[in-house]
This record gives C-alpha cells, sequence and structure tokens, in this order.
C-alpha cells in the first residue's frame, strides 16, 4: 500500500507544479525562439523561411545603394544608403544602439488565466511581423512546430525531475 500512496503523493505534486513550470518553460523558449529567429533572419516553422532581402533596386530597375554620377560622391561607389544597409542585419535600424525592434519584445505571464504574453512597443512590429501596408512579411513570432517542440521538451524534462 505505501507503494501506492508514494505514486499518489508524486502525482499529485506533479499536478501542482507542472502548470506554473509549463508557463515559464513557454515565456523562456518563447523568447529564444524570437531572438532565434532575428539571430537567423527568418521564422522557423518546421523549416527555416528566411526573410525578403531589401529592396536594392528601384523602379527602373536601378541599383540604389551606389552613386549614379561623380555630382556628390565618386560613381559606382556606396552612397549614404548603401553603406548604411551594408553587413546590418535585417529588421535592424541603423544607429539604433539597443533601442532595437529584437530587444523590444517582452513577454508576461499571467498565472490567472494560464497564459502567457509576448508584446513590444513598438508600433511598426506588426507591420514587419504580418506584412501590412507594402511592408515585405518577416515574421519573427508566431504559431511555429519547432517552438511547440522545444516547449514539449522542456515540459517533459520538468515532469521527469518531479517524477524520478
Amino acid at each position: 500500500m505505501a507503494d501506492l500512496n508514494d505514486l499518489q503523493k508524486l502525482l499529485d505534486r506533479a499536478a501542482r507544479e507542472i502548470p506554473e513550470k509549463a508557463l515559464i518553460a513557454i515565456e523562456v523558449e518563447g523568447k529564444n525562439f524570437i531572438q532565434m529567429n532575428f539571430e537567423n533572419e527568418g521564422f522557423t516553422d518546421s523549416v527555416l523561411e528566411k526573410w525578403k532581402e531589401r529592396k536594392t533596386t528601384d523602379d527602373q530597375g536601378r541599383d540604389i545603394t551606389r552613386y549614379r554620377t561623380n555630382r556628390r560622391g565618386k560613381r559606382g561607389n556606396l552612397n549614404k544608403y548603401g553603406s548604411g544597409i551594408q553587413d546590418r542585419a535585417l529588421l535592424t535600424g541603423l544607429a539604433t544602439g539597443g533601442n532595437k525592434l529584437r530587444n523590444s519584445i517582452k513577454s508576461r505571464v499571467m498565472k490567472s488565466s494560464k497564459q502567457v504574453r509576448f508584446y513590444t512597443s513598438k508600433e511598426y512590429a506588426d507591420r514587419h511581423n504580418e506584412g501590412l501596408a507594402g511592408m515585405p512579411k518577416r515574421q519573427f513570432m508566431g504559431k511555429s512546430r519547432y517552438l511547440d517542440k522545444q516547449i514539449a521538451k522542456k515540459i517533459t524534462k520538468e515532469l521527469d525531475k518531479i517524477l524520478k
């Protein structure tokens, strides 16, 4: 009988602790996932889907990153726009310091409703994430099978610790 009692105690403990640990796992893995998407410059659902590159030509197909004449700079050299985007990650503003979209993503765990919310104060985040108002879609947060697997692994690991 003692073994059955011990098993019931373990199950009761797991039922108490797992909901809170699951919320923490979702928050941590969600933040890691969003940062990974910024580092990879793409969104991972089951495979990585790279973001569309910045536009470097105008409507006539001319290069907008280089001087076309010697009037302002040397013809063929990078202009101010070209040198500003050269080697800069997508969705990263020029001279923004730490005030970048990737650093503005916050999360909030709401234990009463058993939810984790990810949000940002940047007004233009939806435009990039959803591809609104002529902007190409460069999704960095949303439903993902990869994220679901990561969360499931973390919760399984926590459950294994409790049931040991």
